[in-house]
């Protein structure tokens, strides 16, 4: 009976770690909970305000949600992180947090213009990249041309093949097989003053150090013969020491671009050195900074299984690198954006936030995604752009000829207030496919009005993997950081592995392990409780007795079977010796419903017996 009692109570156990598992309720929270999109974005900063409500908040998760929902206790947080010059965070200012700082103090209307000078005062030469000034005759004829330096007057000579020859002087050297001028590291801020004898064009091009693409920057300058020209080289990054600070640019470039500051000058450096820093996602920053049909196309490549994005060696992670995407895609990204969105909203917690009610990643995404008009702080001023203007992305604004209103606010996070509308031409228009969101370009997407639009190819299918990494409570990524261990949950990409939070594992088996013991505890004391449970459930499972059959009457003379008479005596049952009958034992005291199932069982027993 003990046997029993003890079996049914592991089972018990068994249930509830089950029920306790965070797979399981994860499981049974989708399948519970899907409102529509606008009760899961209302969820979302509900669970944001409450979250912050009150809070001890690092500079990250108060920077971040102040640029998400404002507030004047979010902002007083962010103030207190403030140095005295004007930086963050106090007495160890990076760039990073500086210009993101600045980024939120602009979004809320306050005062920013030390914290721009701050981050201007920052700026260096990118001595990483190698400069090239291409002198191009319109006629291919042989011609004579001067460079000023602003010290001295240097005379070459272009030939008709367009080789250069001669002595260009200390700020040059001749480069690219002998059809360009290299400009040396020590001339990089000075002006040029080109001029020759025959009509021509003047162009500077640039690369990495190390080689590479070559890139062209957008303005060229011509002039008749005689005449002359003016390059400048616009080689400048962001950075704390000697060396540029790539991540810092970027960030820095896209808070001042917001705040109203011309940045171009920044994105040769960003341009140049993107293949190398692509864990930061350079091409999310750089379609708000100079728009581009190459940048749009690697951020719509780089999507992942249609949902999300993640690049590899991030070290910011999933949500983060989500939320750039959105931030920079802005209203154009259509399909793409659609099930991204969608996507989030199924991997919500209870609460509504997301990645285990992450602050930052909770506040980047609303800010990128669902970004709405903020307010609450002392001495701001924001006005909305629209309908007064349109909202635009920066580049394209100045490129069309419009000017960015820097007096208004544009509720999308990646968009400017554009004097004009731009008006783009659908994918329909540009004989053009919208792909499916399970599905993925192979040729060249452009943006259109509608969303991302193929051009020269087809929409393939995008293989898919299981994730139940997710629901359990984990994190895909290439490698797992410290803190965090690796689980045997698989990912959507094969190539990922699922890592949990070694806290979070620690808590699960604390739990289980109090579990455990209450179990064991209410055993003891409700002991004889179960017993009687144990009884009643035994007695609706009890089988019926078998009914026995009459023996078949023997004739005289009939044998039984093959057997010899002789054999019978020994084949047919003995008689049986009735068992000793034990000394009843003086009962001990039980618990009457115990007393009475005991008496049920004794009474049934004896009914069998006499059927």
């Amino acid at each position: 009976m003990e046997k029993k009692v003890g079996i049914a109570l592991i089972f018990g156990i068994f249930f509830v770690l089950v029920l306790a598992n965070p797979a399981f309720a994860a499981i049974n929270l989708t399948l519970s909970n899907n409102p529509d999109n606008g009760d899961n974005v209302a969820r979302a900063y509900a669970c944001l305000q409450n979250q912050t409500s009150g809070k001890n908040l690092s500079l990250k998760e108060a920077t971040f949600s102040l640029l998400a929902i404002g507030g004047q206790d979010i902002f007083n947080k962010v103030e207190s992180y403030r140095d005295l010059s004007s930086c963050w965070p106090k007495g160890a200012c990076t760039l990073k947090e500086t210009a993101q700082s600045l980024l939120a103090y602009n979004r809320v209307g306050q005062e920013t213009s030390n914290i721009k000078k701050w981050i201007l005062s920052k700026n260096i030469t990118a001595s990483e990249l190698k400069w090239l000034l291409e002198i191009d005759i319109t006629n291919k004829v042989a011609s004579t041309c001067t460079i000023n330096d602003g010290q001295r007057k240097n005379t070459i000579n272009i030939l008709e093949n367009s080789k250069i020859q001669g002595n260009p002087g200390p700020c040059f050297s001749i480069d690219n097989e002998g059809y360009m001028l290299k400009v040396n590291q020590n001339c990089l801020r000075n002006e040029f003053e080109i001029s020759c004898d025959q009509d021509f064009v003047t162009s500077v091009l640039y690369q990495r150090n190390s080689g590479g693409t070559l890139f062209i920057l957008p303005e060229a300058h011509s002039a008749a013969s005689l005449g002359s020209t003016k390059e400048r080289i616009n080689g400048e990054c962001f950075g704390t020491s000697k060396s540029c600070d790539y991540e810092g640019t970027l960030w820095a470039t896209l808070a001042l671009q917001k705040a109203g500051v011309d940045v171009s000058r920044f994105a040769p450096y960003l341009l140049a050195l993107a293949d190398d820093n692509t864990r930061f996602f350079p091409s999310a920053f750089l379609y708000v900074l100079v728009g581009g049909d190459d940048q749009y196309n690697s951020i719509i490549q780089q999507q992942k299984q249609g949902k999300f994005w993640e690049m590899a060696g991030t070290r910011d992670g999933r949500y983060y690198d989500t939320s750039l995407a959105m931030l920079s895609l802005a209203d154009k990204g259509g399909a793409e954006i659609d099930a991204t969105k969608s996507y989030l909203f199924d991997i919500q917690t209870k609460e509504g936030c997301w990645n285990n009610n992450n602050i930052r990643d909770s506040a980047f995404l609303l800010y990128s995604g669902w970004s709405k008009s903020v307010g609450g702080i002392a001495g701001g001023s924001v006005v909305d752009c629209e309908p007064t203007f349109s909202c635009e992305n920066s580049f394209l604004c100045t490129q069309s000829n419009g000017t960015i209103e820097y007096d208004y606010s544009c509720q999308t996070a990646g968009q400017s207030c554009c004097s004009v509308n731009l008006k783009e031409l659908s994918c329909d228009q540009k004989n053009g496919l919208l792909c499916p969101s399970d599905t993925q370009c192979n040729g060249r997407v452009e943006s259109s009005s509608d969303g991302p639009c193929c051009l020269e190819g087809s929409c393939t299918p995008v293989q898919a993997y299981e994730d139940s990494c997710t629901p359990a409570g984990g994190i895909c990524r290439n490698s797992c950081d410290s803190g965090e261990e690796i689980s045997s949950e698989s990912c959507s990409l094969q190539n990922e592995i699922c890592c949990i939070n070694e806290k979070s594992s620690l808590g699960f088996w604390i739990v289980t392990l109090i579990i455990l013991i209450i179990l064991a505890a209410l055993g003891i004391i409700f002991r004889h409780k179960v017993l009687v449970w144990w009884y009643k459930l035994s007695e609706k499972f009890k089988k019926k007795p078998i009914m026995q059959q009459k023996p078949m009457p023997i004739r005289p003379g009939q044998q039984i079977g093959p057997y010899p008479r002789q054999m019978m005596a020994k084949l047919m049952p003995q008689q049986v010796q009735p068992k000793m009958q034990m000394r009843p034992i003086k009962p001990v005291a039980k618990d009457k419903e115990l007393e009475e199932a005991l008496k049920k069982l004794r009474e049934m027993s004896g009914r069998n017996k006499k059927e």
